[in-house]
């Protein structure tokens, strides 16, 4: 009798081991779709692009007469997809095609060691503007030819259904302004990371 209540005892403590590993099992897949509604649900939409420099004017230009400041250059950029590596989230693609182009104007630098910044531009089918600034970094890469900085702004200008969104840069600029060229083996000029914000449905 003894025998067979200690069985009994061992196998439902076996049996509560079991069912606890089974729930644990299940977590991973509760969250992997929390992780596919992120995207899923509709609320942000999250692009990643870079960006090639096609045209430096300098001065103030009618273009820019919208930005908040008074204009050091207009610049033109095409942006483009890029491809990540599943394994690690490096970049294995820089130039997949073209998703869109943008418009640039940078002022003077300010007392605050800031550049301020407006852009009017498309990305696929979204029209944009983005008003903010750039930083200058303290890294530098071994080439003294590339100035390295970081850019954020507030987006307007979207369509309806969008409330509002912002942008961040991760850029390595040519020195030389106008007569700038792209130094090999280097991504010029920027990264983008845009993140957007649409009206929750009903």
């Amino acid at each position: 009798m003894k025998l067979a209540q200690r069985l009994a005892g061992i196998l439902l403590t076996l049996s509560a081991f079991l069912a606890g590993c089974t729930t644990t099992s299940r977590q991973p897949d509760a969250h992997g779709t929390l992780y596919d509604q992120e995207i899923s649900a509709g609320l942000e939409e999250i692009s990643i692009s870079r960006t090639t420099r096609t045209e430096f004017i300098q001065g103030a230009t009618p273009a820019c007469a919208p930005a908040p400041f008074t204009a050091a250059s207009e610049q033109h950029y095409d942006a483009w997809s890029i491809s990540l590596r599943g394994s690690d989230g490096r970049v294995v693609k820089t130039h997949e095609k073209q998703i869109g182009e943008f418009m640039a104007c940078f002022g003077s630098i300010t007392p605050t060691g800031t550049l301020p910044m407006y852009a009017a531009g498309t990305l696929g089918s979204l029209s944009y503007v983005a008003t903010g600034e750039c930083r200058f970094m303290k890294s530098k890469p071994p080439t003294l030819k590339l100035l390295v900085l970081h850019c954020s702004g507030d987006l307007s200008g979207l369509p309806a259904d969008y409330v509002g969104g912002y942008l961040t840069t991760s850029s390595l600029a040519p020195s030389g302004g106008k007569e700038a060229v792209d130094v090999p083996g280097y991504l010029s000029t920027s990264i983008i990371t845009m993140r957007l914000w649409k009206k929750p449905r009903g």
